[in-house]
């Protein structure tokens, strides 16, 4: 179950980044790509998240993949899954323009993540 982009409690939200049967990190490797703007602004999303458990501009991908949409004119977007709703797994990211084919890409390693992980 998600929590809902609108919690302020106590409660916090670990982040965690999916990692490849071979050590990739997806994620890491899309916001090392980003410039220095686009990194501050996915940081910042980030940590409301992980600080206060806002998860903000999201909308379901179906089959547990969420997207997660930052604001204004940058258009990037954040694939993850949540696990036990405590805990944010960080799959990709992408731009407006190559959100469709990165939307398959998080499946897949949605997909991984489960069966190695027996979820």
């Amino acid at each position: 179950m998600l929590p809902t982009g609108n919690m302020h409690d106590s409660m916090s939200m670990k982040l965690l980044v999916y990692e490849t049967d071979s050590g990739r990190r997806p994620f890491v490797e899309w916001f090392e790509r980003l410039d220095g703007q686009r990194q501050a602004s996915v940081r910042r999303r980030l940590r409301a998240v992980e600080e206060h458990s806002h998860l903000g501009d999201c909308s379901s991908l179906r089959g547990g993949l969420y997207e997660m949409r930052l604001a204004g004119r940058i258009g990037l977007r954040v694939y993850f899954t949540s696990i036990d709703g405590a805990i944010v797994l960080l799959l990709g990211g992408s731009g407006k323009s190559d959100q469709q084919r990165a939307i398959k890409r998080a499946r897949n390693r949605l997909k991984d993540f489960r069966e190695r992980n027996d979820e």
